[in-house]
């Protein structure tokens, strides 16, 4: 999947980590819509559950809609988690990029990743 939208797309991989014993719960990669905005999706190796996280600019709406349609087919069980859920705080968790009770839903699941870009 990654290879595939590589091939399409300026993709940086953020998952090479876990080739070399990372400890991220997820994939994760991000797609340069522009110079200085980025798309990036994760698909959790916790449960079946991904997300793409937007940068809100008019470009990233085709791309989004590929993303989800290349997860989807590759994960076909995996649903988004809606903004409502991902966002809300996890108490008593402590992560190495989160500290207590900062980590949320989207930061377990995706890991630390996810807020590397900004909405």
């Amino acid at each position: 999947m990654i290879r595939r939208l590589g091939d399409r797309y300026g993709l940086q991989n953020e998952s090479l980590n876990l080739f070399s014993g990372g400890i991220d719960p997820a994939y994760s990669a991000r797609i340069w819509l522009t110079k200085e905005a980025a798309l990036s999706f994760h698909v959790s190796l916790l449960g079946p559950y991904y997300g793409i996280h937007l940068p809100g600019i008019p470009e990233e709406e085709p791309v989004a809609r590929e993303v989800a349609r290349e997860i989807e087919a590759t994960y076909p069980d995996y649903q988004t988690i809606p903004p409502e859920i991902g966002n809300e705080l996890v108490p008593d968790v402590d992560m190495y990029w989160s500290l207590m009770g900062k980590a949320t839903i989207y930061v377990c699941l995706f890991s630390g990743v996810w807020t590397w870009v900004d909405p």
